[in-house]
């Protein structure tokens, strides 16, 4: 059969885990990237069962899993290290932490896709043929069967496919890290002040990534210089490790937590969105990564029985649609319950934690954690 060229636009865990889902197949991933290398940030990404199913199904789940940390403890506590719960799950595969980039560098590995680094994709037009014309700010114009945009949360395609403005900014900042320290600790953890939340992620060889938020009422990135200060100022008084953990990291980045409300549509033509593009998600459930290669998986398979063509991508929304939406929802919800800052919100919030069996918890994550793309009937 004739192959088929597809444009990805998008160099990052949903684009490249696609090229994955379509190798070997009559269809030609070629994958575009605005930055002038393929690279991921310094940062830590949690990848639970749901993820590591469609790793496995493509067959490089071990190499992942051995890049990173089991998480067999979650614990969360008060901003003085009062333990307010934990659970313990407990799958058939592993929930782990690994270095974004080391994941990333996997991913490239595994794909079969021509590469195009520093290519920022400025428009596009469907043909009347069906085809899809590409024009990059670099002056490079492309014609390709389909698009697939999975260019996050600022998406170009999305711009000219759904055209919904700015993503909404959800009220608090948040700092990132990895930090190389002598601590030997060997759970997850999430600890709770008012208006403030700090997250710390085992990784492994002596490598922790952390994260932590503060309301504010505008986004407001820091200077690079000026994070590790301003992070001592505010949770210096914490409990240990996390001043340490602070101390300790080499590169803090942040950035303003932002979502948009789930809609359909995410097609137009031979055209459809990805990942972040397509259903961009706060980060409190830990799925961002997680949906994005789901939605990957589903988008490759729908594409290897109907083709590179609407009727396909309708399909692929019809069936990730609905899960997209109740994690962008509980995900939201979950963050501002977090990120609660009067003290008798709070105080209920730690109650409620407190009193909450852990078997109870883990019936409310499970539904995310547990879920089997793969077995699916696409």
């Amino acid at each position: 059969m004739q192959t088929k060229d597809i444009a990805i636009i998008g160099g990052g865990i949903a684009g490249l885990t696609l090229a994955i889902c379509l190798k070997n197949t009559r269809f030609k991933c070629h994958v575009f990237e605005k930055n002038p290398a393929f690279e991921e940030s310094d940062a830590a990404i949690c990848l639970f069962p749901n993820a590591l199913r469609v790793f496995r199904h493509l067959g490089f789940m071990r190499e992942v899993v051995d890049a990173g940390g089991g998480i067999t403890k979650i614990v969360m506590k008060t901003q003085k290290g009062k333990i307010l719960a934990q659970t313990e799950p407990r799958y058939q595969l592993p929930a782990i932490c690994l270095h974004r980039k080391a994941l990333h560098a996997i991913l490239l590995k595994n794909a079969e896709a021509t590469l195009y680094p520093d290519h920022s994709l400025e428009s596009f037009q469907n043909l009347p043929d069906g085809r899809v014309n590409l024009t990059f700010a670099n002056g490079v114009s492309r014609v390709f069967d389909a698009l697939i945009g999975a260019d996050g949360i600022h998406s170009m395609v999305r711009k000219g496919i759904i055209g919904d403005g700015a993503p909404i900014f959800r009220g608090y900042q948040v700092w990132y890290g990895i930090a190389e320290t002598d601590l030997e600790i060997n759970y997850t953890s999430e600890t709770y002040g008012n208006g403030q939340r700090v997250g710390i992620l085992p990784i492994k060889n002596g490598k922790y990534g952390w994260w932590a938020t503060q309301n504010v009422n505008l986004s407001n990135d820091d200077a690079p210089q000026d994070a590790k200060q301003n992070l001592q100022t505010i949770f210096g008084g914490w409990h240990y490790p996390i001043p340490k953990l602070i101390a300790e990291t080499s590169q803090i980045l942040n950035a303003s937590p932002s979502d948009r409300i789930p809609v359909r549509g995410w097609s137009k033509g031979n055209c459809t969105l990805l990942g972040d593009a397509a259903h961009p998600t706060t980060p409190t459930l830990g799925q961002g990564g997680c949906l994005a290669i789901e939605g990957a998986y589903i988008l490759g398979e729908v594409i290897r029985k109907y083709g590179a063509i609407e009727i396909a991508f309708q399909q692929y929304e019809a069936i990730q649609f609905p899960r997209a939406k109740s994690i962008v929802e509980s995900s939201l919800k979950l963050g501002q319950v977090g990120q609660f800052q009067n003290s008798i919100a709070v105080f209920f919030r730690n109650l409620f934690l407190r009193l909450t069996p852990s078997s109870i918890t883990l019936n409310v994550i499970d539904k995310f954690f547990l879920y089997d793309v793969t077995a699916l009937n696409i």
